[in-house]
């Protein structure tokens, strides 16, 4: 069956096309009778028949390319780009690209079109190119073509590239790409400590900082690398911080903290820091990390007893299946087989349910994420609340 979509829409850019086009444009549609060409009768009929090739070489010849008709061409180009058929829409901006008519506006317009062509179509070294040269000259669309070589550099990975280019749009946009350079920033941290490179680590975090000092991400590799190197009061120090940068990624540095505070001896100031945690915001991962704390320290009868008490107030399934392994090992006052059998229920319901989500687009996963696969904004992956998760 025909694309009715495909056909409508085309059909309406071919129309605005047609009434933009002023007088050259309405002659070369139409003949003396103020008949419609038989070219535009060609490619109609080449559309219904779902020869969009052909239509289109049909309707550039039938369409002058003057200033009205620019537009018209470049909908018809994204039109084909958003269907996936990449190819055809590079073949509208390359024609509308080689026409000596354009403006010097319109000629970045079809050059920044085009770029994202060949992007969407994995040949990022064309588009690299076309973007480098917008991004070199003064003009309106210079910006536009800086954030589209951003995406380039983040798709081949490019983050020391990604990052002096960001920092050029920080200085005209704004703060507004300051979150993300900490991420870049992050990035290279990252590939630094890969390779044994600790000192341009600690650069890069510096820089990350200098950018986001609330950036949870640099905290957490900061904290990392304390850790790693013996200096755990350091460590305490840094992912501490994380409660006032964002609570809600808290849970992330647990385990790491819980460690550190057990090399300098001190797991009573991991309870201290715990309580203060609860009071500002009670959740799951904090809840579970203090039954096992109060399991340790004051024995199974307070953790069963504190555990239930917070279910109570706050019931999610981990904490339940946490609950559940308490009695499993010292109360029983169910048969164990039962207990046995609610847990791997309950495991397996925890092990399908994802553990974070992206609040932009709704994405979620079981892997922390600090750049969403899904709509690719950075920092918009965070643990989920409530009853499935914290």
């Amino acid at each position: 069956m025909p694309d009715i979509a495909l056909l409508g829409l085309i059909l309406v850019a071919i129309v605005i096309g047609y009434f933009l086009g002023g007088r050259e444009q309405k002659r070369r549609l139409m003949g003396s009778s103020g008949q419609l060409s038989k070219d535009y009768f060609v490619g109609l009929n080449y559309l219904i028949n779902e020869q969009t090739d052909e239509a289109i070489d049909v309707f550039i010849k039938a369409l002058d390319i003057n200033n009205d008709t620019v537009d018209t061409y470049l909908a018809l180009g994204s039109l084909f780009s958003k269907r996936g058929e990449v190819e055809k829409s590079i073949r509208v901006h390359q024609d509308l690209l080689a026409r000596p008519s354009l403006t010097s506006t319109q000629s970045f317009q079809v050059q920044l079109a085009l770029a994202f062509n060949y992007s969407s179509a994995g040949l990022l070294d064309r588009a690299e190119c076309i973007l480098i040269d917008l991004s070199r000259q003064n003009h309106e669309l210079k910006d536009q073509a800086l954030q589209q070589l951003l995406k380039v550099y983040e798709q081949e990975r490019e983050w020391a590239k990604a990052a002096d280019v960001a920092e050029r749009l920080r200085r005209t946009q704004g703060e507004y790409f300051a979150e993300i350079l900490a991420h870049y920033y992050c990035e290279q941290c990252q590939i630094a400590l890969d390779q044994n490179d600790r000192v341009a680590a600690r650069r890069f975090i510096r820089l990350a900082f200098s950018r986001d000092k609330n950036s949870v991400r640099a905290s957490l590799l900061l904290g990392q690398m304390e850790f790693d190197e013996g200096a755990y009061k350091e460590a305490i120090k840094v992912l501490q911080r994380i409660l006032v940068q964002d609570i809600s990624f808290m849970p992330l540095s647990l385990p790491l903290l819980e460690k550190s505070f057990e090399h300098v001896g001190s797991m009573r100031g991991f309870g201290a820091y715990l309580g203060r945690c609860l009071n500002e915001r009670p959740g799951t991962a904090i809840i579970i990390a203090m039954t096992r704390l109060l399991l340790r320290e004051s024995g199974e009868s307070q953790a069963v007893n504190f555990l239930t008490a917070q279910l109570e107030r706050r019931p999610t399934l981990r904490g339940l299946n946490e609950l559940i392994d308490l009695r499993r090992q010292f109360q029983g006052d169910l048969p164990d087989n039962v207990l046995a059998l609610i847990q791997r229920l309950m495991d397996r319901m925890l092990e399908l349910k994802p553990v974070f989500s992206c609040g932009r687009c709704g994405f979620s996963g079981k892997k922390m994420h600090w750049q969403c696969p899904r709509c690719h904004c950075w920092g918009t992956v965070t643990p989920i609340q409530g009853f499935e998760g914290e």
